[in-house]
This record gives structure tokens, C-alpha cells and sequence, in this order.
């Protein structure tokens, strides 16, 4: 055995010493694409349009009012301020504050595609959530399907975390059962990977003076490879630094060739830009949101704007707001947490007035409603009241009867105008 052993290592190949200035022996780690480049979370945000969409997004749902309430029936409904959800959710722990929680929280779910906190103290009134990082844990399945979570982060000893210790957010389909679908690692891998590519063939490009790959011919040789080595230094030379764009003088019957496609040939900008607009598409981004203006006008800003709350935001509020019902309410009937887009639906002021007019006039908005919206105070019980059109009738009222009424309503008017602004008057005696 030891002889077979022996001959098998003699005829093994050997493995060649790496370099450390070869790329070909040092990749970053992450999953390689049909373009070159090895795409990880980490590489695709050096992406502009990858990190705009992730901050557009966290910020955006960070920076939104939240609350707990009961709905008491159809039509009524109370904040709860003192819920204990309402307070883990404004201070979730001594170190982050709500906005940090919940930016890194759909960071993590719009990046690895899922989101784990471990619960401190659960079930009690002094709950916490501290956020574990993505790569710090492992998920098991049980027998019976649960999940088991294996933390292993810096500095700490390994434990092992059960589902109720925990609350765990997969980005919808989940893979396997177990963990979320990442945009960036499972969905756009390959969009990403030739956007990197094209942002390093820029970067090598304009770090080249912009000056295309050469190759030079002539009819002699070299007369040994030291000599070529000493030709193409000094020819890097001459056309680096200081030297950039000084003419040069061939020798020896040379000529020079551009080898390389230049960046209008190989359609650089369109092409890049398109893979913007596609990379978007993985988190369905309105262009306009990270910078890409080329079909935005005055007239439909607004309205895409609307589409980012109802078509972008929308999914990931819900996301939220049934893991929260699943993992803190359950049991609560009646008892919810909701965000409050209000904010993000405002038009400007215009038009905003003019819905507030049609509201007040039709009787669904009352003063103190409309100020409240405005982040303005009430003016006193006066500003509860609720007004609507003298010339309505409910549905059903026979037509003399409806007749009758606009008879009154022209009448009361004619003796408000007649009058000074009071009304006058009429008593109908009965004959009898």
C-alpha cells in the first residue's frame, strides 16, 4: 500500500507556485457569472444603481410613522401608544433606534433576501431585538419543520436559538423551506455581474488615459525577448504621466494597430444604461427614484411617485406588518400593526387643498381632521363638526317629497339674502 501510495504522488502533476500578482489564483468570494465577475452582496453594492435601490427603499420605509391599533368595529378604531409592540418597535434596543432598526432590517431582506433578530426577554415588557447578521447564522430544519438557528458570530461562543427565541423574516418564495430568495445572489446575479463588468472596463479604460489596446508589427525580430521587454517599457513610458499624447517616432519599418473596440462601438453607454434600468426592475424601482431621468417629465413624476408607494413600498410594508401580527399579536383579536404612507401620497399644495375642499364639502373630513393632516393643531370642538350639501336627499325619497325639500332650500335662501344674512320665517296656520 505504501509502494502504490508512493508511485501515485511521484505521478501526481505538481501544483504550480502561486503568484500573488495573478488574479487568476486570488478571487473574491462570492458566486463567479458568465461574465467574470464574482458577485457577492458585498460587490454589488459598489453597483451605484445596486446601492441607490437598497437606500431608496430602507429609508423610505424607515422613515415612515407606525402604530398599533384595535379596530373596535367597522368604523372605529383606537391608536394603542403604551402596546408594548408600539414600544418595542420605537426602541427596539438600547443601541438602535427605531429608524436604524428598521433601515437595516429591509437592507438585509432587500440584499440576502431574509431577516433575524434574536428576542431578548420575550414575552415580557422588557423585550428587545438585537439584529444578527446575515453569514452569523446557519438554519436548520426540524423533523417537525421547524426551524432551528445556529449563531456563530465573532468573539462568541456557538448557541443554538429555537423559533420562538427569535424573529425571523424569509423574502417570499422561500427556497428549500428554510431561507429567503435573495435579489441580488438568486434573481440578478447575472444583471449585476455584467454591470460590474462594465464598470470595471471603465475603470481599466480611463485608468489606460483612455487610449485603446495597441499591437505592433514588422517585418524583423527581436533579438532576444529582453529586448522586446525593454521595447514595450520604454514605449509605456514615452505614453505615461507627463508624457501622454507626445508624438513618438517608430523605427525599423514598425507600424501600430488598434487592437481593442473603442466604447462607442461597443455601444458603452447604452448598454450600461439599459442594465440600470434592468437591475432596477429586481427590486421594481421607478427609474426616477435612483437618478435614471431619461423618460421622467413634470407630468408623470407625480404619479410614478404614487407607484413607488403602491407597487414598490406596498409589498414590503405588508411583509412587515403579517410578521408582526404572526410573531407578536397573535392571539390579540382585533389588534394590528400598520404603517402610515400618508406622508409619501401628499401631492403638492394645490392639490392637496383641493381634495380637502371636495372632502370637507361632502361631509368624510372635518376641520380638525384636515389640520391634523397638515401637522397643523385643532381649532376646539368647532372643528368636529361635519358638513354636507343642503340639496342632498337619501336614495328612495319619493320625487314630491324631494320636490318639497329644494322648494324649502330656495326658500330659506331667498329670505337669507332678503334678510341681511337671517332667515325669515314662515308660519303656516292650519285652516281648522
Amino acid at each position: 500500500m505504501s509502494i502504490f501510495r508512493g508511485s501515485m504522488q511521484a505521478d501526481a502533476p505538481q501544483a504550480p507556485d502561486r503568484d500573488a500578482s495573478d488574479d487568476r489564483w486570488f478571487q473574491p468570494i462570492g458566486l463567479p457569472t458568465r461574465s467574470g465577475q464574482t458577485v457577492s452582496t458585498i460587490t454589488a453594492r459598489r453597483v451605484p444603481v445596486v446601492r441607490d435601490c437598497l437606500a431608496v427603499l430602507s429609508q423610505s420605509v424607515a422613515a415612515l410613522t407606525f402604530g398599533v391599533f384595535e379596530r373596535n368595529d367597522d368604523d372605529t378604531r383606537k391608536r394603542l401608544r403604551d402596546h408594548p409592540v408600539a414600544r418595542l418597535m420605537r426602541d427596539p434596543n438600547p443601541r438602535d433606534s427605531s429608524f436604524e432598526f428598521l433601515a437595516t432590517m429591509i437592507d438585509d431582506l432587500a440584499a440576502e433576501g431574509e431577516f433575524l433578530a434574536e428576542r431578548v426577554a420575550p414575552y415580557t415588557s422588557l423585550e428587545q431585538l438585537w439584529r444578527i447578521r446575515p453569514g452569523d447564522y446557519i438554519i436548520e430544519k426540524m423533523s417537525d419543520r421547524s426551524r432551528r438557528f445556529r449563531i456563530r458570530e465573532p468573539g462568541m461562543p456557538e448557541r443554538v436559538l429555537l423559533e420562538d427565541e427569535v424573529w425571523y423574516i424569509p423574502l417570499p418564495p422561500v427556497l428549500d423551506g428554510l431561507r429567503g430568495r435573495s435579489p441580488i445572489l438568486t434573481d440578478g446575479r447575472e444583471q449585476i455581474g455584467a454591470a460590474m463588468a462594465l464598470q470595471a472596463y471603465a475603470n481599466s479604460f480611463f485608468g489606460n488615459d483612455a487610449t485603446p489596446s495597441l499591437i505592433f508589427t514588422h517585418k524583423g525580430n527581436f533579438a532576444d525577448q529582453a529586448s522586446k521587454a525593454s521595447f514595450l517599457s520604454a514605449w509605456t513610458k514615452w505614453f505615461s504621466g507627463r508624457n501622454r499624447h507626445r508624438p513618438a517616432v517608430l523605427e525599423y519599418g514598425m507600424d501600430v494597430k488598434q487592437l481593442a473596440i473603442t466604447p462607442e462601438q461597443a455601444q458603452f453607454l447604452e448598454t450600461r444604461q439599459e442594465l440600470n434600468v434592468d437591475i432596477a426592475r429586481l427590486w421594481r424601482m421607478p427609474p426616477h427614484k435612483v437618478g435614471i431621468l431619461d423618460k421622467a417629465t413634470f407630468s408623470n413624476i407625480e404619479h410614478q411617485g404614487l407607484e413607488f408607494v403602491t407597487d414598490t413600498l406596498a409589498p414590503w410594508l405588508t411583509l412587515i406588518e403579517r410578521s408582526i401580527a404572526k410573531h407578536f399579536l397573535a392571539g390579540e383579536d382585533g389588534v394590528y400593526f400598520e404603517f402610515n404612507v400618508a406622508s409619501l401620497l401628499r401631492g403638492d399644495i394645490k392639490s392637496r387643498y383641493e381634495s380637502y375642499a371636495v372632502a370637507r364639502q361632502w361631509g368624510w373630513l372635518s376641520v380638525n381632521e384636515i389640520r391634523r393632516l397638515e401637522n397643523q393643531n385643532g381649532i376646539g370642538p368647532a372643528g368636529d363638526r361635519y358638513i354636507e350639501p343642503l340639496n342632498m336627499t337619501p336614495v328612495g325619497v319619493p320625487p314630491d317629497q324631494s320636490r318639497g325639500a329644494e322648494k324649502a332650500i330656495a326658500f330659506l335662501r331667498e329670505s337669507v339674502a332678503a334678510n341681511g344674512g337671517r332667515p325669515r320665517l314662515k308660519v303656516i296656520r292650519n285652516a281648522a
